[in-house]
């Protein structure tokens, strides 16, 4: 019986989490130029280029999908077009964001599709404020932001986001490391609305798993999906945990 077997295929080789990831299951990173074997289980890290090593059936995050998670307007839209109910307002159109505006809403202007860690953001409160960007989001006006990993259907790790305590920078209303914000584990209640919408949200972009990035607004019970994230940064828990959970895995199918 040929014994099945992990490569770890990132989006850039100085990837730091494919890296470590790597290192966790004692495996290789491969290039796109790699001639995979039948008995190999590729690990695609955020690659969303299409490439010949990624042919089998049970290789983990197809590039189309990454392809999918990777663009917010094209996240959005597919999950839109399914019925998913958990995403921000969004729209293309400048005139419907100023719209928003009128009636008091902040908008988000994310003036890069691709972009991660709240990067090409502005967030706009005024009409003069307002900039050309290729996707708008309304505010969702949400007290709580979590981070909710997914694998297979199953919800393997949950983060919050929080504030740390020494931080003496101002508030801008967008939640990454540069603005004094954390992954916390510690004194979280997570909502069940916020797991099974971001289970869901994963398979509905055909994605084996991902990191959900995901808000919480408490007095109506909802939740946004902001984005889906192929090669999401592991350190500490985490990584032991895709690490253990990728091993469990490789176990049920060397069965």
């Amino acid at each position: 019986m040929t014994t099945i077997r992990f490569k770890v295929f990132p989006y850039k080789l100085g990837s730091q989490s494919a890296k470590v990831l790597a290192q966790g299951l004692n495996v290789l990173r491969v290039k796109p130029t790699y001639d995979a074997r039948r008995r190999d289980v590729i690990i695609n890290w955020g690659n969303s280029k299409p490439s010949a090593i990624l042919y089998a059936s049970h290789d983990l995050n197809k590039h189309e999908a990454i392809a999918l998670a990777c663009n917010k307007l094209k996240t959005f839209n597919k999950l839109n077009g399914l019925g998913f109910e958990h995403i921000p307002d969004y729209t293309i159109h400048k005139e419907e964001a100023i719209e928003w505006l009128q009636n008091r809403d902040k908008v988000y202007c994310r003036q890069t599709l691709t972009g991660h860690s709240g990067h090409g953001i502005l967030i706009a409160d005024t009409v003069n404020s307002l900039v050309n960007a290729p996707l708008y989001t309304k505010a969702t006006r949400h007290k709580y932001e979590f981070r909710v990993h997914v694998f297979k259907g199953e919800v393997i790790d949950v983060q919050q986001k929080k504030r740390r305590v020494d931080f003496t920078g101002p508030s801008t209303g967008i939640r990454n490391h540069s603005n004094g914000y954390i992954y916390a584990r510690s004194d979280i209640d997570v909502p069940q609305i916020l797991l099974s919408s971001s289970i869901q949200a994963v398979s509905l972009l055909g994605l084996d798993f991902g990191a959900v990035d995901v808000g919480y607004r408490e007095r109506d019970n909802r939740v946004f999906i902001f984005e889906i994230n192929t090669a999401p940064g592991l350190v500490g828990t985490t990584l032991d945990k895709y690490v253990n959970t990728f091993k469990e895995y490789l176990k049920c199918l060397n069965l």
